[in-house]
């Protein structure tokens, strides 16, 4: 479960990471399903824009083996189906190396790092 704080997300998704874990957003990209390039090279470039190199850098692991994109795509974007559409709502999250990285259903993808929480 996640929730919205003062000083980012808030997750205990994770039981190793305690209930204090806080994410801070680094990077957020917004993914247009008709516009050029795919949802993983969306989700590469922010992943890219956080870490601070260029796209071509972020492959160690591959994004494939830590999640599986067109399976978003499909849910989110995916084409009409007769009179059904397709388009699925809500939110993916998954953990790409040091990062949190969420991809909405409205075309937004946000990455986030793990940071110290804040003290009020």
């Amino acid at each position: 479960m996640s929730e919205k704080t003062n000083g980012g997300i808030k997750s205990d998704d994770d039981p190793t990471s305690g209930a204090d874990t806080h994410w801070s957003q680094v990077g957020q990209r917004h993914y247009e399903p008709d516009g050029r390039g795919g949802l993983t090279t969306a989700i590469v470039y922010v992943i890219a824009e956080a870490k601070g190199v260029s796209p071509s850098e972020v492959k160690s692991p591959p994004l494939y083996e830590t999640v599986d994109v067109p399976a978003i795509e499909d849910a989110f974007f995916g084409p009409n189906m007769g009179e059904k559409s397709r388009q699925g709502v809500g939110t993916v999250e998954f953990q790409y190396t040091e990062f949190l990285v969420k991809v909405k259903s409205d075309g937004w993808i946000q990455v986030y790092e793990l940071s110290e929480p804040q003290q009020v």
